[in-house]
């Protein structure tokens, strides 16, 4: 698993000393470790490289999948400002290699169960500086790919000099960047969310680009997809964002094809990135890997690297659809074929919440304006407007079998946490909406923290508005059902952006590293006529494209975006109402990039569906080997015949088929196809 290679003396003063202290050490060599499956590849070496690439000595790393070299070598380090740099002049003191398999439950997720094997290496390095910093470098490679992460332990003086005191390196500490590097070996296509400032809410779209066309001050978010001509897909992201602040990638171009990471400062700051006290643990720097991008929609990879629940009973935690009166513009009714908009008052919210009763709905979301202006911080978040009776509407909503959500300023939640949770659950409220926060620093991202450990306390879920994307902390915090950090349907209130060829890009993108709350089940819609309005909007694709997202975007808490009027007796109505919104299986089915996706998830001894395109129509044949033997009765929801003129125009059929068939899908520019499958007998 682990091999290790010519271990080396040096002859200064200083090294000899720290050899002596630190019993036997390595300065050279290749530690290399292997995922379980031994396809996946990586080696870490302390050297200097070769002109033109030469910038001293540095610790290095790169991965190679099936003898294929996919990271050349790479470089490792932290900044610490004015306490130096982490870098390459360091001994290697211990070296430790281990194996594991990691099985947990999942029940509000993409797969009921999830079983991990990796193999880690874990190697501890110390400066031949005095003082010196000790670091441990811990690399884990799984057969879903590579994670590794920097961990800084207390900084005790192993060396003692006759007229020198030290008490050790760095009881408090200020990083001020990060120097881990992607090294690729071919100028390959990737698909980057770039955004214009850090300060921002991953609300953009993805573009494809080469990786030669990264500038110097081009701002990459994760996650990032890069795809090798030849394979594999590839992933960068990150797991585990605790007390610190999120990466972002970019380019040096003093080396051809490099991306390096770099830190979003503390907020109000330029220089300083993360400050603390030792120890320090870094997130894990995460390389996913699959054989293609829709591969990756299968991996539970940044699950399995953060830490176990922290909420011992998770059985008041509750997945499910909401319905919700913003996108819609509350709109209440129609009078001669007009939208009727309803005032934010008890009896709106109630016509909500009949509807939710009426097809089963778990939740229903009252949004902002229920205590006052929803960008004014002053207001106070225990008391409503006298228009609003929330636990009327508690109450109204238990007797329906519906449960409430109340959205929140996140500046507000800041300040009234510690009293507005406990009331809320006092009223019978479910959970919470958190909204703005627009930012990822390492006081942003303690924010999110502080607000699940409350919620849970409070037995509130959570959805984050506003936000960073995932990095798989739901596992440790499952009552945190889904974020935003994700453009969707919201954005045509206003812009065409929210159109089917980003809607079939995000599912390989934003999507692999976890739910994303795009607001689907527009039952307006429109094509070439579109336009952007605020009140009683519409989507742009066809109905079955809105109802296929129900399958397709993972999210433990799906939002309905329409207004019960335009629900009510239409075609698609009992898909939503039965479709679930965790599974206990999920299968890509086919699809590229930006074009198409088939999507297939599994509940119970269901089988569900969901097929979108882009712009363009596409007739697929889509092999049906997941449902396993025997015959299976098939509904079909699918774009009727004049779906590319009436992009409402929904087919209901039935068929029967089995596991051995293709199933014939036609969709329309735009198009959508959803289908439940269950067992014939």
């Amino acid at each position: 698993m682990v091999k290790r290679l010519a271990a080396t003396s040096a002859a200064l003063m200083i090294v000899s000393l720290l050899a002596a202290s630190c019993g036997k050490y390595y300065e050279e060599g290749v530690f290399a470790v292997k995922s379980p499956d031994g396809r996946i590849v990586l080696n870490f070496e302390l050297k200097e490289l070769e002109p033109p690439y030469s910038m001293g000595k540095n610790m290095y790393y790169n991965v190679s999948v099936d003898g294929k070299q996919l990271l050349r070598d790479s470089p490792l380090g932290i900044n610490f400002g004015e306490d130096g740099i982490l870098v390459g002049d360091m001994l290697i003191t211990a070296i430790k290699d281990s194996s594991a398999v990691v099985e947990f439950e999942t029940p509000l997720s993409k797969q009921a169960k999830v079983k991990a094997e990796f193999n880690q290496l874990t190697l501890s390095l110390r400066e031949k500086t005095i003082p010196a910093k000790n670091v441990d470098l811990i690399f884990r490679v799984y057969n879903e790919g590579v994670a590794f992460r920097y961990h800084l332990p207390e900084q005790e003086p192993k060396i003692s000099f006759p007229s020198t005191e030290h008490s050790g390196f760095l009881k408090s500490y200020m990083v001020t960047n990060e120097l881990t590097g992607y090294y690729f070996t071919g100028d390959h296509d990737i698909y980057a969310l770039i955004p214009a400032r850090l300060q921002h809410n991953y609300e953009s779209t993805y573009f494809k680009i080469k990786l030669s066309e990264v500038a110097k001050e081009m701002i990459i978010a994760l996650p990032l997809v890069i795809l090798p001509e030849d394979g594999p897909a590839v992933c960068i992201t990150e797991a585990a964002l605790t007390d610190f602040t999120a990466s972002y990638l970019s380019s040096h171009r003093e080396i051809d094809l490099d991306l390096v990471t770099f830190l979003a400062p503390v907020f109000g700051e330029k220089e300083a990135k993360v400050l603390g006290e030792v120890p320090l643990t870094t997130p894990w720097r995460v390389i996913m890997i699959a054989d293609s991008p829709g591969k990756l929609i299968e991996s539970n990879l940044l699950l399995c690297l953060n830490e176990p629940s922290k909420i011992d009973d998770t059985s008041w935690i509750t997945p499910g659809k909401a319905a919700w009166e913003w996108w819609s513009g509350r709109v209440i009714g129609k009078r001669r074929n007009r939208p009727v908009v309803g005032e934010i008052n008890t009896e709106t919210y109630k016509h909500y919440l009949d509807f939710a009763g009426e097809i089963g709905l778990e939740y229903c979301l009252i949004d902002a304006g229920w205590y006052g202006g929803h960008k004014d911080v002053a207001q106070d978040i225990i008391t409503s407007i006298p228009e609003m009776d929330i636990e009327e509407l508690v109450s109204y909503g238990d007797s329906l079998g519906v449960k409430i959500l109340l959205w929140l300023n996140w500046e507000c939640v800041k300040k009234q946490m510690d009293q507005a949770f406990p009331l809320y659950r006092q009223w019978g409220v479910a959970g919470v909406k958190v909204d703005y926060m627009n930012r990822d620093d390492q006081e942003m991202v303690n924010f999110y923290h502080e607000v699940l450990a409350k919620a849970a306390e409070n037995r509130l879920v959570v959805d984050f508005h506003g936000a960073y994307k995932p990095t798989g902390i739901r596992r440790t915090w499952p009552n945190l059902l889904t974020r935003e950090g994700v453009l969707g349907l919201e954005y045509s209130r206003w812009s065409k952006e929210a159109e089917p060829e980003h809607n079939v890009t995000i599912p390989y993108t934003r999507m692999l590293v976890g739910p994303m709350d795009y607001t689907p089940g527009s039952f307006q819609n429109a094509t070439g006529d579109f336009r952007p309005d605020t009140v009683a909007p519409y989507s742009l694709g066809t109905r079955c494209h809105q109802l296929a997202m129900l399958v397709v975007y993972e999210s433990p808490l799906q939002v309905l975006a329409d207004a019960p009027v335009n629900y009510r007796k239409e075609k698609g109505l009992d898909f939503i109402s039965q479709v679930p919104t965790v599974w206990d299986e999920t299968r890509f089915v086919a699809g590229e990039i930006g074009e198409y996706i088939v999507l297939a998830r599994k509940k119970g001894e269901s089988w569900y569906l969901g097929a979108m395109t882009d712009w363009n129509p596409r007739q697929l044949e889509v092999p049906l080997e997941f449902l396993g033997d025997g015959s299976w009765k098939a509904k079909i929801w699918a774009d009727g015949k004049r779906a590319e003129r009436n992009p409402e125009d929904v087919s209901v059929s039935e068929a029967e088929v089995s596991a051995g068939e293709n199933l014939a899908i036609e969709l329309a520019p735009g198009g959508g196809y959803a289908a439940v499958f269950e067992p014939a007998n």
